[in-house]
């Protein structure tokens, strides 16, 4: 069965699709900018630095409303408007997922995202008490 969440609590309204959608033991994320936290100030959009970690506390708190966390991360997928600021990116990433639990990731650069943002993130999730044993 597939289940389709929309978060209005936490994620702002911005188009009509589902912010997290799972069937079976696998969860997919819609794409978050930090302008998408319906609890961050302006100041969220200062850095990149700022921008990521906005993005993946949201990400964090959604993931918590279908009783995951990020450790349950299998997959990022990160647009960004500037590529020179990936190092800085990178370090604030660093900061959320434990060593040795890191997803998988792919990074691009592209030319524009909405609302301004300099990064949007996209996740995919694996829920550990559905999956089949590894």
């Amino acid at each position: 069965m597939i289940q389709h969440h929309t978060l209005p609590d936490l994620v702002a309204a911005a188009a009509p699709f589902s912010h997290i959608v799972e069937s079976g033991d696998t969860i997919w994320l819609s794409g978050i900018l930090a302008a998408d936290d319906t609890s961050a100030g302006p100041e969220a959009m200062d850095s990149i630095t700022t921008e990521t970690e906005t993005c993946l506390r949201l990400i964090s708190r959604m993931l918590a409303t279908v009783s995951l966390t990020l450790s349950d991360v299998t997959s990022v997928l990160v647009h960004m408007t500037d590529l020179t600021e990936f190092e800085d990116m990178n370090v604030a990433y660093a900061r959320f997922f434990p060593p040795g639990r890191e997803p998988v990731r792919t990074c691009v650069g592209v030319s524009a995202l909405l609302e301004g943002a300099r990064i949007e993130f996209t996740c995919q999730a694996r829920h550990p008490s559905l999956a089949h044993a590894d």
